[in-house]
């Protein structure tokens, strides 16, 4: 354990990726549920409720809990939780851009409120500071309570309309024409899509249109990232493992589901890539 922890949590992930690459389990070739629910939830803190996010997502998607709730060893104890005996914890990092310093005057005096106590003012770190941290699954915790899932039926509008309203906000240009291609021109700056009755599920035209948003984003406009890539390429195959991961992601948010039959040409080039 001592020796994996040493390991950058980048490498991490990139061993763990080939790992289930290889066996055709990463967490985009996972199946979706009859319900047109993803098989999983994206990992959230039971303590804050916020979700992971960036690497970190990855990382413990890749631990293949069923249970989406984490939480450090000391927010287990604080809800009187404990960890199993012998439990591993997996291994996260928090990225600290600002540091809080208290305000002071031209004199240098600390800056007080009307309580009379320090004002606190955000200060932008000039190079972050990356810690790490590790956390425990709610399936390595004893006393937690069981996990209630949310009832789908209960969501306040259609997932395919907050999809449509993603997509639309975005302002990318699409063209729908009829045929089997699905691409995005950098020249051109637009997504072309085959038309969407094409498609034998909603939740497939989404996945797909948003895998190729997730491509929209590299435009000099936008990210300006290298999306002229000659097909077969290096480059080429980690452009499209960065769009698969954004369809992905994007995808279980909205809970639209994922495709996960359309990977099988990529597998080997996106193994050479991590």
């Amino acid at each position: 354990m001592a020796d994996e922890n040493a390991k950058a949590l980048h490498i991490q992930v990139a061993e763990k990726l080939i790992e289930q690459l290889k066996a055709g389990t990463a967490p985009w070739q996972k199946p979706w549920s009859s319900e047109n629910l993803p098989a999983f939830e994206l990992p959230y803190n039971v303590q804050t409720g916020n979700r992971y996010k960036g690497i970190n997502t990855l990382m413990l998607l890749l631990a293949e809990r069923e249970d989406p709730r984490w939480m450090t060893f000391k927010q287990a104890a604080a809800s009187d939780w404990q960890v199993k005996k012998g439990e591993k914890g997996t291994m996260i990092q928090f990225v600290k851009t600002t540091d809080q310093q208290t305000k002071r005057d031209e004199k240098g005096k600390p800056v007080l409120n009307e309580q009379g106590q320090p004002v606190k003012i955000n200060l932008k770190l000039a190079k972050p500071i990356i810690t790490s941290a590790w956390v425990f699954n709610a399936e390595q915790i004893n006393g937690i309570p069981s996990l209630e899932r949310q009832d789908t039926k209960s969501l306040t509008w259609n997932p395919l309309e907050r999809a449509e309203s993603l997509i639309k906000q975005s302002g990318a240009a699409i063209h729908h024409k009829a045929g089997d291609r699905a691409f995005y021109s950098p020249i051109a700056d637009q997504i072309t899509m085959p038309l969407r009755e094409q498609f034998d599920a909603p939740g497939k035209y989404y996945a797909t249109l948003l895998h190729e948003l997730g491509h929209w984003t590299g435009h000099t406009d936008r990210l300006d990232r290298s999306i002229m890539n000659r097909f077969g390429t290096e480059d080429y195959a980690r452009e499209e493992l960065r769009a698969e991961i954004a369809s992905l992601l994007i995808g279980q948010e909205l809970r639209i589901g994922h495709d996960p039959g359309q990977h099988a040409a990529y597998v080997d080039s996106w193994i050479k890539v991590l």
